[in-house]
C-alpha cells in the first residue's frame, strides 16, 4: 500500500505579527505544494529520504519514544518531534518516507534559493495526513496540525501557515483566546496579483526573535505599534468580507507602511531595501506592494485592479533586477491518496 499526500504553501496578505496578539489575519494558499510518499518496508526502522536536500536518515519509533539510527542532518531533526507528538505512531509498521519540497525553491544562475512560502508547515501537514491515513484515521484537525508544527518550532508561530496548508484557498485566520479559527473567504472581484522575490532570503526565526527582544525591553512601544497593525488588519479583512476591493487595497498599503514603522521602532529591518524599491515601483504603476511574512527580505505580493497595471509593474520589477515568481492561488488544501 502506497500513500501519497500533498499540501500547499502560503502567502500572508495581512496580519503578520499582529496575529500573534489575537488580531484577524488574511492568508492565501499558493500552488507550490509539498509532497510526501509512504511505502511500507521490512525491518524495524523508518527510512527518511529528502531528494530535495539530498539527505537520508533512519529512525525507530517505539513506546519509549523516537531514536535515530546515527546522527541525523539538522534539516531532518524535526521529524523526531513530529513522531513524538503522535500517540499512535509506535503502532505503525515502518515505512520509507520521501519528502519532496522542490516547489519551494527558486532556481537562479549559480544558486538555489528557498522561498518563504511555508514549506515547513506544508511538509508537516502532508506528512501528518499520510500518517493518519496509514493508521486508518481521519485527516488531522487544524488544532492537531498547529500543535505538532509548534512543537517542531519550539513553541513559536501563530499557525497561520499551517492553516493555509490544511484548508487551501483564502482564509481569515485568528487566535481568539489562543484557539485557532480558520474561515474561508474570497478575494473581491477584479483584483489581480503577482508574487516577487525581493532579492535575498530571510530568516523568520531571527525576525521573530528580534521582535520578541523588543517586546521585552519596550513593552509599551511594542504594544502601541502592534495595536496599529491589528486595527489595519481588521479593517482589511472586513473589506474582503464586504467584497470591497478598493478598501482592501487601501488597507494593504496602510499595513505595508505600518509594518515598516513597526520594524523601525523595534530595530528590525522588516521593510528591507528590496521591499522599499518594489513598493515604489508598484506605486508608479498605481498598484500596491507588500512584503509577506516576517519581512527582512524574501517574497512580497503586488495587487492591482487590472492586468495592464500588473503587467507594467512586472516589467519594471524585472528591469530592476527582481524575479517575479510564477505563482497562483491553490483552492486545494491537504490531499491524501491511498493506493493498494
Amino acid at each position: 500500500m502506497r500513500i501519497t499526500a500533498s499540501a500547499p504553501g502560503k502567502l500572508v496578505l495581512l496580519g503578520e505579527y499582529a496575529v500573534l496578539e489575537g488580531a484577524p489575519a488574511l492568508v492565501i494558499a499558493v500552488d507550490r505544494r509539498a509532497r510526501v510518499t509512504l511505502d511500507p518496508m521490512h525491518g524495524n526502522a523508518w527510512e527518511i529520504a529528502s531528494p530535495t536536500l539530498g539527505l537520508h536518515a533512519r529512525l525507530r519509533v517505539g513506546p519509549g519514544g523516537v531514536d535515530w539510527c546515527g546522527t541525523p542532518a539538522r534539516e531532518l531533526s524535526w521529524l523526531a518531534s513530529l513522531f513524538a507528538q503522535l500517540p499512535f505512531a509506535a503502532a505503525l509498521l515502518p515505512c520509507r518516507v520521501e519528502l519532496d519540497s522542490d516547489a519551494f525553491f527558486l532556481e537562479r544562475p549559480g544558486e538555489r534559493v528557498k522561498l518563504g512560502l511555508g514549506s515547513s508547515a506544508a511538509l508537516t501537514v502532508a506528512l501528518l495526513g499520510a500518517l493518519h491515513a496509514c493508521a486508518g484515521r481521519p485527516a488531522p484537525t487544524l488544532a492537531e496540525c498547529i500543535s505538532v508544527h509548534r512543537a517542531i518550532q519550539h513553541g513559536r508561530g501563530s499557525g497561520i501557515d499551517t492553516a493555509a496548508a490544511l484548508a487551501g484557498g483564502l482564509s481569515r485566520f485568528q487566535l481568539p483566546g489562543g484557539t485557532p479559527e480558520c474561515v474561508p473567504l474570497q478575494l473581491p472581484r477584479g483584483l489581480r496579483w503577482c508574487c516577487v522575490f525581493s532579492g535575498r532570503p530571510a530568516s523568520t526565526e531571527e525576525m521573530l526573535g528580534a521582535v520578541a527582544a523588543w517586546h521585552e525591553r519596550d513593552p509599551s512601544g511594542h504594544a502601541a505599534r502592534m495595536g496599529e497593525l491589528a486595527t489595519i488588519s481588521s479593517r482589511g479583512v472586513d473589506a474582503v468580507v464586504g467584497h470591497d476591493a478598493a478598501s482592501f487595497l487601501s488597507s494593504l498599503d496602510d499595513y505595508a507602511q505600518a509594518l515598516a514603522r513597526f520594524g523601525e521602532a523595534g530595530g528590525v529591518d522588516i521593510a528591507s531595501r528590496g521591499h522599499r524599491l518594489l513598493a515604489a515601483l508598484a506605486a508608479e504603476c498605481d498598484a500596491v506592494y507588500k512584503s509577506c511574512g516576517a519581512g527582512g527580505g524574501d517574497v512580497g505580493v503586488t495587487f492591482a485592479m487590472d492586468d495592464m497595471r500588473l503587467r507594467e509593474f512586472t516589467k519594471r520589477a524585472t528591469e530592476a533586477g527582481f524575479t517575479t515568481i510564477d505563482l497562483g492561488a491553490d483552492p486545494r488544501g491537504l490531499e491524501t491518496i491511498v493506493a493498494d
